[in-house]
């Protein structure tokens, strides 16, 4: 189901976690800007700093639109990934409303299907659900 709240808060502390961590690593300054803004919104109302679109670099920017690009092109616990009719149409709507970058997605959207397959598991499931990575773990 739906997450509550709480729940949401909690997930949402990725982005503020990454940057803790990054931005004390020597030279990661810039980085730990990129990573942390992938949920930004060009309003202000996206998370964790509430930056506006005028304030993010072009490298936060890329990184929100391909965040966003993987996240549906992938199969998840909870669903399939979507169609590369569905991606586009969405990721465009997503630009066209000002949530994420037109230019970033336009250059994405360009060549859909190898960012497809860029953004496709490199480790796939076994049947039994486990990663390959996993099942080649010892113990």
């Amino acid at each position: 189901g739906r997450l509550d709240s709480r729940e949401r808060r909690i997930i949402n502390t990725h982005s503020f976690e990454t940057y803790q961590i990054l931005r004390n690593i020597d030279g990661f300054e810039d980085i730990a800007r990129w990573a942390a803004y992938h949920h930004e919104e060009p309003d202000g109302s996206g998370y964790p700093f509430h930056l506006r679109g005028d304030t993010l670099s072009l490298e936060a920017r890329i990184l929100r639109v391909a965040d966003i690009f993987q996240a549906m092109v992938q199969n998840r616990p909870y669903r399939q990934g979507l169609s590369v009719p569905e991606v586009s149409s969405f990721m465009r709507m997503l630009a066209d409303t000002g949530h994420i970058d037109a230019e970033v997605t336009a250059v994405l959207l360009a060549d859909t299907g190898r960012a497809i397959e860029v953004a496709l598991p490199v480790f796939p499931s076994l049947p039994d659900g486990r990663r390959i990575r996993e099942a080649a773990s010892p113990g």
